[in-house]
């Protein structure tokens, strides 16, 4: 009985979430965000945004969540750059929340560890800026990182799907950084190119979406027509967020990896510092991401909840 009562008080604690995101330019951070609000039992502590006009994008992010009707989540711009605007900051440009705070990303996700220790996932799914921010200044938090999850990398695979690994953005646009991260000592797992290269969310998939009929999926479609009318989403960033929380449609691999001057990361000789997913299940991957947007008494909804692993 102790033993039971053990199991189900763990599966009833809420696991704890950092959503750092450069929501605004490529529209899968918008899939990944709105994905991760219909993931029962977390706790989503905030979002922080990152990469350029960061409070621009963090605009964007308090929109789309009030969308969900979870205003309640706290935003936290990141360090900000000079990176030009895409349309989708326009959706957001007069909107203002109580929820987009002052405080800096990297000092709120220090509060939330240190309150916290070994607990809270960190899926980021932009430039690693934010998170090696984090444990360059405050170095002791490492050890108090309970795992990050991120969508970056390439490593048998480049965007066409083929061989060999080619420069992926996210690690790109931030090199250091990323070599940082992976340094670190903190348990890492990236989710690259290798499983989202290939998650291709078509006309037929996007109309089944848009025909429940929310405020959060009308909010999606507003702007997917932004980012591209006619264009093909692909969800990168919802495949780390599946990760993250626990939903895996895909084998993993420890490796060692260094990262060169163009963003490609190697698998090097050394001792295994990330995961790497592997082998995706792409068709089951987008069934189970159209199906977390049924209606949450539903038995597709249902179905779909019932693939989250125990850890």
């Amino acid at each position: 009985m102790v033993g039971l009562s053990f199991a189900l008080t763990v599966a009833l604690t809420p696991q704890k979430v950092i959503f750092d995101c450069d929501i605004a330019d490529d529209i899968d951070d918008t899939y990944a965000m709105a994905l991760l609000t219909r993931v029962p039992n977390i706790k989503i502590l905030g979002v922080t945004t990152v990469f350029g006009d960061t409070a621009g994008r963090a605009k964007v992010a308090a929109k789309l969540l009030q969308s969900f009707d979870r205003g309640d989540i706290p935003i936290y711009p990141g360090r900000s750059s000079a990176v030009p605007h895409r349309p989708q900051f326009e959706w957001a440009k007069e909107f203002s929340a109580k929820s987009i705070k002052p405080e800096p990303a990297i000092d709120f996700m220090k509060r939330e560890i240190e309150r916290s220790p070994g607990q809270i996932t960190i899926i980021a799914v932009g430039p690693l800026t934010n998170v090696s921010d984090l444990i360059t200044k405050y170095p002791e938090v490492k050890t108090k990182i309970g795992k990050i999850v991120i969508m970056g990398g390439s490593f048998y695979v480049g965007y066409n799907n083929q061989a060999p690994a080619s420069g992926e953005w996210n690690i790109y646009c931030d090199t250091k950084a990323a070599q940082t991260v992976f340094d670190s000592g903190v348990s890492v797992t990236a989710a690259g190119l290798d499983v989202t290269t290939m998650m291709q969310f078509d006309d037929s998939m996007q109309t089944k979406l848009t025909a429940y009929n929310t405020k959060g999926t009308s909010a999606i479609a507003e702007l997917k027509q932004l980012w591209g009318a006619k264009d093909t989403p692909t969800l990168y960033d919802p495949v780390a967020v599946a990760y993250g929380t626990r939903f895996k449609f895909s084998t993993e691999e420890k490796v060692h990896l260094t990262v060169d001057e163009k963003g490609v990361t190697h698998i090097t000789p050394g001792s295994p510092s990330v995961t790497i997913l592997v082998k995706p299940q792409r068709k089951e991957f987008l069934e189970w991401y159209e199906a977390m947007f049924a209606p949450k008494g539903s038995a597709e909804y249902r179905l779909a909840i019932a693939k989250r692993q125990a850890n």
